[in-house]
């Protein structure tokens, strides 16, 4: 029996969310530890992340939902940190960066939704979830956080879209802010573009689509530009490489997202955020 499309209207492709978790965020203020260093912490957070979360995540990424990642020896050259862009259209996003960095620890910026829940915020934060503040006055131990973590030669993956879209086959406009942190620490950003393909043959029956994962070259920061023009040099390479990869390898919307505001924000050479 053949599924009838999902079809969902959007107003404002920058703020729009569609993860429907229905969690209450709490809030994340200056008293909130992003990066605890106490011997307890560290060697549960080791022996949970490498002994019992990376075995799981890669049979349910690789077995369960098929993923097929592309261009890994990109990754061999770096010697090092670096930051993992990616767009962010399902929940599974969240095993994204630990899958691609692996055996390099991956630590990942994430919306104060995921250190919400309660019963299992503890296990997030062991996991390596760097919750944005939603104070200003959190701002700075935040970005210490992300600097220790670099710093400590693991790797940091962010979602410059921030909102799940879920099986969504085109980037949303997102802005150079969230280059910051390569520019800061000088350290490459690496894109990688989640695309979707309909399933043939026996493996039609599983519905969802595929999932064939890309990665970039690494990008690294211009030194000779000031650095917010180099962070915006990051988000337009970045941005390139995901819209571009978007478009010519996902066959098959899923979901069809539609724009009910009269206007067109796809990211597309003239809207892509700079």
């Amino acid at each position: 029996m053949k599924r009838s499309k999902r079809v969902v209207r959007y107003t404002d492709a920058a703020h729009d969310d569609f993860a429907g978790t229905g969690v209450r965020a709490c809030e994340v203020t200056a008293d909130f530890d992003f990066a605890p260093k106490s011997l307890l912490f560290r060697v549960s957070s080791f022996l949970l992340y490498y002994v019992v979360a990376m075995p799981l995540i890669w049979f349910y990424c690789h077995i369960i939902l098929g993923w097929r990642i592309k261009n890994r020896r990109a990754l061999r050259g770096i010697g090092g940190a670096y930051f993992v862009y990616a767009n962010h259209s399902h929940y599974s996003d969240a095993f994204l960066s630990p899958l691609v960095t692996f055996p390099r620890r991956s630590y990942v910026v994430t919306s104060p939704d995921a250190v919400s829940i309660k019963g299992i915020r503890w296990l997030v934060r062991l996991l390596g979830a760097i919750p944005i503040p939603t104070a200003p006055s959190a701002a700075k131990r935040y970005m210490r956080a992300v600097s220790q973590r670099i710093d400590e030669n693991a790797c940091v993956g962010v979602f410059p879209e921030a909102h799940i879209w879920p099986f969504c086959t085109f980037l949303r406009p997102f802005g150079s802010a969230a280059f910051h942190y390569p520019v800061m620490k000088n350290r490459p950003a690496v894109a990688v573009a989640v695309t979707y393909q309909r399933r043939k043959g026996l493996f039609a029956a599983f519905g969802t689509p595929k999932r064939t994962i890309y990665i970039s070259e690494p990008f690294y920061p211009d030194e000779a530009l000031a650095p917010k023009a180099a962070q915006r040099k990051l988000c337009s390479q970045v941005s390139d490489f995901l819209a571009q990869t978007l478009a010519a390898r996902s066959d098959y919307a899923y979901v069809e997202y539609i724009d009910a505001s009269g206007r067109d924000e796809r990211l597309d050479d003239e809207s892509r955020a700079v």
